[in-house]
């Protein structure tokens, strides 16, 4: 009787067992994306008419690869982490030398009171900005993404994400300094809202950074509108900060897109003057698998340097299939007074940039190749 009620009793728990997984579904997807291209710059730079051919990487997306998992804890609550690293496809090199998860890594739960997040994120700013351009904010000839200077990733960030109403998504962002006796010292505050409603997308965000004393901060925001028009899409977009930007005193962001070294934190202690960027932009579709797209962009610098800019650039896409697409850009970018603004594509990699001299012109040139995976 004892052997039988031994034998049911684990039987039982077995049964429990499977019962458990069976409703806590757990998966981990292996993603990312290579992005690879042949690339001609031409400016003046060090006093002479210089002209710049590369093979490169980062044109319209940085080439990465991730780790992305969910687990269902049941009850409608799942955990939920993602890893991920940006490298060179060219050499095969990290990124960004200090880090070996320079993109993300953070881990959460969501639910019925939406997500939080904790560790190193992307920023509102930069998942918005990819949605208010006709070149996806990336390649030589986004005006957008070469005068703005949004910060990309925050470390140390406590996320909240509210469940989406109408179409529209909320999300709160607070990155913990790290300086003993303050929370306000090299901290990052962030709010973000996104909406899409039929055929519009709308979307806003700012950012406040403190240095460790939280003597100086940089701020930033950005708002703008997508609309789909039935053959492509028609862009507006507008971003303003008070970062020292090209050629004014320096670049007051230590860590813009999370390339440089960590420890200089966030902010530097220099204040800058305010800059603001406009930028109008729309694509056609001539065939499903074929895309082309013009954009311009102005930035006002409000500093007395008067250090504006303006860009026109052209897409031509087209999709070899569902994970692998072509593209060219050309482009031109006309420096006003000392201003040295430049073409950068996806994000910076060192060794395929040209920086013109104070004022001058720049002309560019990208043929690549995209592959998701």
């Amino acid at each position: 009787m004892k052997k039988n009620l031994h034998y049911s009793l684990l039987c039982g728990t077995a049964l429990c067992i499977s019962a458990a997984n069976a409703n806590a579904q757990s998966s981990i997807t292996l993603y990312g994306v290579l992005d690879t291209f042949v690339g001609y710059q031409s400016a003046q730079a060090g006093g002479k008419s210089t002209q710049l051919v590369t093979l490169a990487n980062n044109g319209e997306m940085t080439s990465r690869w991730g780790l992305r998992g969910i687990e269902d804890i049941g009850g409608g609550y799942s955990v939920r982490f993602d890893l991920e690293n940006g490298f060179d496809p060219s050499t095969g090199a990290r990124q960004n030398s200090f880090r070996l998860f320079d993109r993300q890594a953070w881990v959460g739960m969501a639910g019925p009171f939406g997500e939080v997040r904790f560790g190193r994120q992307n920023t509102p700013m930069f998942y918005y900005a990819i949605e208010l351009d006709a070149l996806g904010s990336a390649t030589y000839g986004s005006g957008y993404n070469d005068f703005a200077n949004w910060l990309a990733r925050v470390d140390n960030d406590i996320a909240w994400f509210s469940p989406k109403l109408a179409n529209t998504q909320l999300e709160l962002h607070y990155s913990a300094g790290g300086v003993p006796g303050s929370l306000a010292g090299n901290a990052v505050y962030q709010a973000g809202v996104h909406s899409q409603q039929g055929a519009l997308y709308l979307a806003g965000a700012y950012l406040n950074a403190a240095n460790a004393t939280a003597s100086v901060r940089v701020q930033e925001m950005m708002a703008g509108a997508t609309y789909d028009y039935g053959y492509g899409k028609l862009y507006l977009a507008w971003f303003r900060a008070n970062d020292v930007i090209s050629a004014t005193t320096g670049n007051a962001l230590a860590n813009p897109a999370g390339k440089y070294d960590p420890a200089l934190g966030p902010v530097g202690n220099v204040p800058g003057n305010y800059h603001s960027t406009y930028s109008i932009s729309a694509d056609y579709r001539l065939v499903p698998q074929a895309t082309i797209g013009l954009a311009y962009a102005y930035i006002k610098d409000d500093s007395p340097l008067d250090n504006n800019a303006e860009q026109i650039g052209a897409i031509a896409s087209y999709s070899l299939s569902k994970r692998t697409q072509v593209y060219g850009v050309v482009s031109w970018l006309k420096n006003f007074g000392t201003a040295q603004f430049r073409m950068t594509g996806a994000s910076i990699t060192l060794g395929s940039l040209l920086t013109p001299d104070p004022g001058h012109d720049e002309t560019g040139v990208q043929v690549g190749i995209r592959h998701l995976f």
